[in-house]
């Protein structure tokens, strides 16, 4: 597929998000996260080539949004940075979003028949959860320890979707570590904008203190660069299309 044939097709997935949520049912009554266009490119790239037909492949890329946007926002509403700034009113309505997002999920991969996809993308909301709750924790061994439950709390849904369309040990790091990448460039636009981050708690508690004097923005850039160089060491010779490649390298110059 080239280049322009890939932007088109991930418009066409991203319209077809858009149209079946906030225009058919939340309208201009709820804020909620944003489509995740990395995971949207990634999710792409794994069930590129396959054999399942273009058409079905939207609806396939689209359903797993629809988990990712459900665990999202479910989340928001756990956060104590947000409790304290929503109404009762908009919590309620952020339960319901993200309830309505989760039928959107189960109806399509129904309707397909993908019940093993299902299944397997159920097991990525698991692990998901599971590193959250050890990240909030701290119930870490150590910085190694640390990474792989960060990346897993960000992308184990991803990771499950590529394995299961057949993508390379490789790819599916590479795409893992990237989607990560993204989440930590927004967490340090937070932070250099609002001085907060989720990410202080384990800053206090010394994880990935590489640099021992560092304060925190530096913490939070030494744990970039970590993530930079682990995506450099593996993506040389990964058969992505043009649009990933391109996207890759602008993620690793910023």
């Amino acid at each position: 597929m080239s280049y322009q044939g890939g932007v088109a097709q991930l418009k066409q997935v991203e319209a077809l998000i858009l149209d079946r949520t906030t225009y058919r049912f939340l309208g201009e009554n709820f804020e909620g996260p944003e489509v995740d266009k990395d995971q949207m490119l990634w999710l792409h790239e794994a069930i590129r080539g396959t054999d399942v037909d273009d058409v079905v492949a939207n609806q396939v890329i689209g359903a797993t949004l629809y988990v990712i946007l459900a665990h999202d926002t479910h989340d928001g509403i756990d956060e104590v940075t947000d409790r304290t700034r929503q109404t009762s009113q908009e919590r309620q309505l952020t339960v319901l979003a993200g309830d309505f997002y989760s039928s959107l999920y189960y109806r399509t991969l129904a309707e397909f028949g993908m019940i093993d996809l299902l299944a397997s993308l159920q097991r990525g909301v698991q692990e998901t959860n599971e590193a959250k709750v050890n990240l909030y924790q701290l119930h870490i061994t150590g910085d190694e320890d640390y990474l792989a439950h960060l990346v897993k709390s960000k992308t184990a849904i991803f990771e499950k979707f590529a394995t299961h369309f057949g993508c390379s040990e490789t790819f599916v790091q590479v795409g893992a570590y990237t989607i990560l990448l993204t989440y930590l460039l927004e967490e340090r636009k937070k932070w250099l904008k609002k001085n907060e981050s989720l990410f202080k708690t384990a800053y206090e508690h010394g994880y990935m203190a590489m640099n021992a004097q560092a304060d925190f923005a530096t913490w939070l850039e030494d744990l970039i660069v970590t993530v930079k160089t682990e995506i450099k060491a593996n993506k040389d010779g990964l058969a992505i299309s043009e649009m990933t490649e391109k996207r890759l390298q602008e993620l690793l110059g910023q």
